[in-house]
């Protein structure tokens, strides 16, 4: 795989312990994958873009804010550029004698005013960027209502939501949760991958959206700093040993159906059940969901919509099953123990072979 060259500087594996290069290929993996400054570019580029269709369509008073990956640093490069639009609330279009006296054109555009700002988006985008999408879909029948298109010429996704104020607000949370637990970054990167590998990593179609993978990872390593200091035994920093212990919990000894968690105060678990709890984090139809309270709207469930997550856990127990046998099992294909959780692509060949030779030496290599 092209990260193993970036995480051995030309090394051999053979007599390595197997965490320490699990932990190698992860820095590498990161390495490789992160958004090179053209990339950033270009994605700024095309927000300032639709920035100016926006305000062309809704006014100046609209504001276009960017939240998300886009914003944490910790997008990869097919992520999407998640945008909230902030539009005032519609207003009525005057008395009936003004109505009366109305053009043509301004019934038109009375009429287009009362639009949904989903469907009007979506309509003034397939008109003005027609030639420029791969893909438009407008999707009102969810919790967060969306526009989700791609441009053709970057491949860049983008999903618009309107008048959303929490998606900035939790932005600006998990930045300041990132410089207070370094590992939250690597770790969001590998398991972004494996999410978006296998087709689980989208909120509205079931899977495990950024910012609850993020809580997830958040949660465990939260109690994992706890359980460190409750027996006096220093955390060990080693990234392989991180994301074992992360699928260890969340495929096996997690209890989804009577469980759930918070970050705040340092992190805690919760019984769904709770006469406090029940009526905001217990679903009984859907009883398996992981309940995960969103710090900045502790009544809210960031996992409800995520109605696939028997198929997640499944996937997190075969990944630890997989990276273990590797582990402990000769090599017989590859000598890399990522591989088995993240397929190579074409996309990680290409941008191992742009990448420039001083690279390898930001690789953080573990001797003990």
């Amino acid at each position: 795989p092209p990260w193993m060259e970036m995480a051995s500087q030309g090394s051999a594996f053979e007599d390595m312990h197997p965490m320490i290069q699990l932990h190698n290929e992860i820095v590498g993996f990161c390495n490789l994958m992160e958004p090179r400054p053209e990339e950033l570019e270009k994605r700024q580029e095309l927000v300032e873009r639709f920035t100016k269709l926006v305000k062309k369509t809704f006014g100046d008073d609209a504001d276009v804010e960017v939240f998300g990956s886009q914003v944490t640093g910790l997008c990869l490069p097919t992520s999407d550029i998640d945008i909230a639009i902030q539009i005032p609330s519609d207003e009525t279009d005057g008395d009936n004698a003004a109505a009366a006296d109305a053009t043509d054109e301004d019934i038109l555009k009375s009429m287009k005013a009362k639009e949904s700002p989903l469907v009007r988006l979506g309509s003034v985008l397939q008109t003005e960027w027609k030639d420029e999408l791969s893909y438009l879909e407008v999707i009102e029948n969810t919790r967060v209502p969306l526009v989700k298109f791609i441009m053709a010429s970057s491949n860049i996704p983008v999903d618009v939501c309107f008048n959303q104020d929490t998606g900035p607000s939790a932005a600006k949370l998990v930045k300041q949760y990132m410089e207070i637990m370094p590992p939250l970054r690597p770790l969001t990167f590998v398991l972004k991958y494996f999410l978006a590998a296998r087709a689980l990593n989208q909120p509205y179609s079931g899977g495990v959206g950024s910012f609850m993978l993020q809580m997830m990872i958040l949660s465990f390593l939260q109690h994992r700093e706890r359980e460190a200091i409750h027996y006096r035994n220093p955390c060990q920093q080693n990234l392989g040993a991180m994301l074992i212990d992360f699928l260890v919990l969340y495929s096996t000894d997690f209890n989804y159906i009577t469980t759930g968690f918070t970050v705040r105060f340092d992190g805690m678990y919760f019984p769904k059940g709770a006469s406090d709890r029940k009526e905001f984090f217990w679903q009984e139809s859907r009883a398996f969901s992981l309940a995960i309270e969103n710090p900045l709207e502790p009544t809210a469930d960031v996992g409800k919509p995520s109605f696939r997550m028997q198929t997640v856990q499944r996937a997190f127990e075969v990944a630890y099953k997989l990276l273990l046998h590797r582990m402990y099992e000769p090599k017989e294909n590859s000598p890399s123990l990522l591989a088995c959780l993240l397929p190579t692509t074409d996309e990680m060949v290409e941008r191992r072979t742009m990448n420039n030779t001083n690279e390898a030496a930001n690789v953080i290599v573990i001797n003990y």
